[in-house]
């Protein structure tokens, strides 16, 4: 085995050490309901500064490799199919600046470029989009502060300064875990050139993107596990003082009764971003700003109200329920195993919605979506997040084998933290009246 290889692997290790015990003293410390002792903190120190020692060796070591390697993925993907072929499981590990390939069942080892996840994890995110970044590798009890700013004091010759408060919010974060699961066949697995790259680059990583733009702008947690590990967007609590809007928003009511009440509360508005499903966006770029005169759209190239639009259809709530037509008008139903749907509708209520059935049919049933459309607004800057630790990447040719397929999952981290709620605001817009 190569030398650059069993370093990296005792690098990976320790480092990965490291992040293990920084965790165990934080669950510690949250178990407890206390603060670090003065041990524990010196302890945490030393492993963060080890790890920033580490990382960088990593990378060295790293760079080292891919020059002496230059067909170094062509052999990543060549272990994983001789892994899937014997029923031996593979491992990918992110660490920071890179991506480490390892043999389980060997040893064997190669880096490769963290950001071929990365970059299409975080392209087109909310954070992207404001320009803020999205921390990787943390560790442990990361603190995300906030400084706000302080005012001077315009004062008289000889008077005495009073002392100027700063004012100083910091949360810990709480990560959870989130991952998704993705079955291959063998076939496709050894036939197909390029399949590897395509779903650790780009299919993964874009459905934790997903993953993560339904926890963010969701107006109720994603589900149990979310709900208890604190894993929400700043919508949910904003939604306990929704603002009304029309059925089709008016430029004024969504300057006046968003943004406006949002910059009122002090905030500075330097990453405020709206975000809206792809229709209503698509609606308001037909409405004008102005009833008289030049035609001016409130959306124009996802811009709206001078602040950039982000649009994403988990803003939206859907709810689907089930109508019978029973003589001469509909009823809500509870489906039975052997009934069969023969109409689907949508609408922004079940009246609406059943509404495109046209003439129904006595007996026959309806599955009724009914879509609320939500408008969001909100300073990113108050909803930092992160993922924690390494991303942990396994090919494993066990759960699918009586498919012949391989699984491909991917588990990570994530940690996010509302730290100001007046900084976001969110609007329900009415249903339509016909």
């Amino acid at each position: 085995m190569h030398k650059n290889t069993v370093n990296v692997r005792s690098l990976v290790n320790k480092y990965q050490a490291n992040c293990d015990r920084i965790s165990e003293i934080a669950d510690l410390c949250e178990k407890e309901q206390r603060e670090r002792t003065e041990a524990e903190t010196k302890e945490f120190e030393a492993l963060a500064r080890e790890n920033q020692l580490l990382s960088m060796r990593l990378q060295a070591a790293a760079a080292d490799h891919l020059r002496e390697n230059p067909n170094a993925r062509e052999d990543a993907a060549k272990i994983i199919r001789e892994n899937a072929a014997k029923g031996a499981k593979t491992e990918i590990t992110f660490v920071r600046e890179i991506m480490v390939v390892s043999d389980v069942k060997d040893g064997g080892i190669i880096p490769l470029n963290i950001q071929d996840i990365l970059e299409p994890l975080t392209e087109g995110f909310i954070l992207d989009k404001v320009g803020l970044p999205m921390p990787t590798g943390l560790a442990g009890d990361y603190i995300w502060p906030v400084y706000e700013m302080v005012e001077a004091t315009v004062l008289g010759e000889g008077a005495a300064l009073s002392d100027t408060k700063i004012p100083f919010n910091k949360l810990s974060a709480n990560p959870a875990r989130v991952g998704i699961a993705i079955p291959v066949s063998n076939q496709s697995l050894n036939q197909t050139d390029g399949l590897l790259e395509t779903i650790v680059k780009k299919i993964m990583p874009q459905a934790v993107r997903e993953l993560l733009n339904k926890i963010l702008f969701s107006t109720a947690a994603v589900n149990q596990a979310a709900q208890t590990a604190g894993l929400v967007g700043p919508f949910v609590k904003a939604l306990n003082t929704k603002v009304s809007l029309s059925a089709t928003p008016k430029f004024k009511e969504l300057n006046r009764k968003m943004k406006a009440a949002v910059l009122a509360t002090g905030i500075d508005g330097q990453h405020l971003c709206w975000v809206m499903s792809k229709a209503m966006e698509a609606e308001l770029e037909g409405e004008p700003i102005n009833e008289k005169g030049v035609f001016v759209p409130i959306c124009k190239d996802h811009v709206m109200c001078g602040l950039p639009v982000y649009t994403s259809n988990a803003i939206r709530k859907v709810e689907k329920s089930y109508q019978k037509y029973t003589g001469s008008a509909w009823g809500a139903y509870t489906l039975q195993e052997n009934d069969t749907v023969t109409y689907k509708v949508v609408g922004d209520s079940i009246t609406n919605a059943l509404a495109n059935v046209g003439t129904p049919q006595d007996g026959k049933i309806a599955e009724v979506k009914v879509i609320t459309e939500y408008i969001g607004l909100g300073d990113w800057r108050y909803q930092p997040m992160g993922l924690f630790g390494a991303l942990r990447f396994v090919v494993d040719p066990y759960s699918q084998a009586r498919k012949d397929a391989v699984d491909f999952v991917l588990n990570c981290d994530y940690g996010t933290k509302t730290l100001r709620p007046e900084a976001f605001i969110i609007g329900e817009v009415a249903a339509a009246s016909n």
